[in-house]
């Protein structure tokens, strides 16, 4: 159930991106519409934008397990711009709509939104999960007792959690204890992300799964026992650098298409392998 996000290719055409993706043997995606990671607009979240995504998805042989469309849901267009998300889903084939919730403070604001967008969900046979940000401060959740804090306000079986496991690891400097996170947000998640950080001087660097660190060996292993059907997706960010440990920045040109190759290919053989508790 492990898919790959289309991150990876931040700076390629999309075509180019899901070509490489299923000559590299892969055959689930996870689109990607995440502000900082790649360039878009609300217009790509269109019927006709669904249809076209549709249409160069099945022309590649690929399935989209998940879609990450990333918002704040407590802004003033939020419920709106939901319903078009979970739409966009919809029409691409998607089950799992993920996105980020927003401050902490503006949880009466989120609460509404999601209320608001339960009858889509239901009607699309789409679970919303809601994921942990990797950076910033204040957000309404960033680590699991949170996640599960704002399950239970929600209330709703359509909403769960997308655990981004590296973004655990950054958001909190290092200070929760993975494997007991992780077991805490177990039963709450739909879907994970997969992603690697190593130190590069005072800088983080996104890199292949295993180069880091975060420790995805135990993780792999730990999540092969407990939960071998969960849908995860590897999301390599690898033109991103955050300087001083702050804020994601792009380098300035696109990674070229052998390196992205490589980081994807070595990230799920290194997965693979640790899931199956064999040396890596």
């Amino acid at each position: 159930m492990l898919s790959v996000s289309t991150a990876a290719y931040d700076g390629h055409p999309l075509d180019v991106a899901l070509a490489e993706l299923a000559r590299i043997g892969v055959d689930r995606v996870e689109p990607a519409y995440i502000r900082g990671y790649v360039d878009f607009d609300e217009s790509a979240f269109s019927d006709a934008a669904a249809a076209r995504f549709a249409s160069r998805l099945a022309a590649h042989g690929l399935t989209a397990q998940a879609v990450s469309a990333h918002m704040t849901l407590s802004g003033p267009d939020a419920s709106a711009a939901l319903a078009r998300r979970i739409a966009f889903a919809a029409g691409i084939g998607a089950p799992v709509l993920i996105t980020n919730a927003g401050p902490a403070a503006e949880q009466g604001a989120i609460l509404a939104t999601i209320a608001a967008n339960i009858g889509r969900l239901e009607d699309a046979g789409i679970r919303l999960a809601l994921e942990n940000p990797g950076h910033g401060s204040g957000d309404i959740f960033g680590h699991a007792a949170e996640g599960l804090a704002l399950l239970d306000a929600i209330g709703a079986p359509q909403v769960g959690l997308n655990y981004d496991i590296g973004n655990v690891w950054t958001y909190n400097n290092g200070r929760v204890p993975l494997a007991g996170d992780l077991t805490c947000a177990l039963p709450h998640m739909v879907h994970a992300h997969l992603k690697d950080i190593r130190s590069d001087g005072g800088d983080w660097v996104f890199c292949p799964l295993g180069q880091g660190g975060v420790g995805y060996g135990a993780i792999a292993a730990q999540l092969a026992r407990a939960a071998p059907a969960l849908p995860l997706a590897l999301e390599l960010p690898l033109r991103l650098r955050r300087p001083n440990r702050g804020d994601p920045e792009r380098v300035s040109d696109p990674l070229p298409l052998p390196a992205i190759a490589d980081a994807i290919t070595g990230s799920l053989a290194f997965w693979r392998a640790a899931s199956r508790n064999e040396d890596i």
